[in-house]
């Protein structure tokens, strides 16, 4: 008889995040869903994900950087899943105040602003922490992974993207804490990776065609790497390997997933 498996999965009833969540469904997970606000969005998700691959999906609401909301989570691993977790995958993220930030200011700064800064920080490596700290004392040794979502351009495999300076500075923090996390649990047999998508066909992309404009995207999308959109299921197939035993040898790993944009 097969053990259960549960996924902890943030920001995940939309966008990448419902990618993830539908593959790691089709590989039998049972699923701990958190998302921010759209109830009705996330209401459907659950339907689907039970509906088509019989498994349980329970949903958290709130503010991942908020204590209180990683508090919920893991409320609820305890009461529906006997606190055991399998998986956690950090996808969660949003614009500061619903924009892309694609030009800078008067100065000529790109910069958003400190109120912006601590807003990234405490949504991913603040948060980061605080879930890993938890998860690992719920994950079986040899029996557990740990999935962050990354961006293009915050390590040194890529140029720097000037107008992502805010949230991009968090992000390479999360990639730092993955390596450490990776070192840190190997002797556990827990992997701790994190995937960069690339271009991925999201709403979250709609303020940035709000922008610069449709065209501009496209043609931009049209210049780089496979000169087309991810699907999140894409991006989600990948975490949910890196969720299985047959990914059981990778940790530290930070995995582009964006056809060759990383190549540029």
């Amino acid at each position: 008889m097969s053990q259960s498996k549960t996924a902890l999965v943030t920001g995940g009833t939309r966008g990448i995040g419902y990618g993830i969540a539908e593959e790691l469904a089709t590989a039998g997970y049972d699923l701990i869903l958190g998302y921010r606000q759209n109830q009705d969005r996330a209401q459907d998700a659950k339907a689907h994900l039970e509906g088509t691959y019989n498994v349980r999906v329970f949903l958290v609401s709130g503010e991942a950087g908020d204590e209180a909301t990683v508090d919920a989570y893991f409320s609820c691993i305890q009461e529906n899943f006997g606190g055991k977790l399998t998986a956690l995958v950090h996808n969660a993220g949003a614009y500061w105040q619903n924009r892309s930030h694609t030009k800078p200011d008067a100065s000529g700064s790109w910069f958003q602003g400190w109120e912006a800064y601590e807003f990234f920080q405490g949504m991913y490596p603040k948060c980061f922490i605080r879930l890993v700290e938890r998860a690992v004392t719920c994950m079986e040794d040899g029996r557990g992974y740990i999935v962050a979502v990354s961006s293009p351009g915050c390590n040194t495999s890529r140029g720097p993207n000037l107008a992502y300076i805010t949230p991009g500075t968090a992000k390479a923090s999360v990639e730092y804490l993955v390596r450490h996390y990776a070192k840190q649990l190997a002797p556990r047999r827990i992997t701790c990776n994190v995937v960069i998508p690339g271009f991925t066909k999201t709403e979250a992309w709609d303020p940035v065609v709000e922008e610069l404009g449709a065209a501009q995207v496209d043609a931009f999308i049209g210049s780089c790497g496979m000169r087309r959109w991810a699907s999140p299921r894409e991006v989600g197939g990948v975490a949910a390997f890196l969720c299985s035993e047959k990914a059981a040898f990778i940790t530290g790993a930070s995995l582009p997933v964006d056809g060759g944009v990383h190549l540029k």
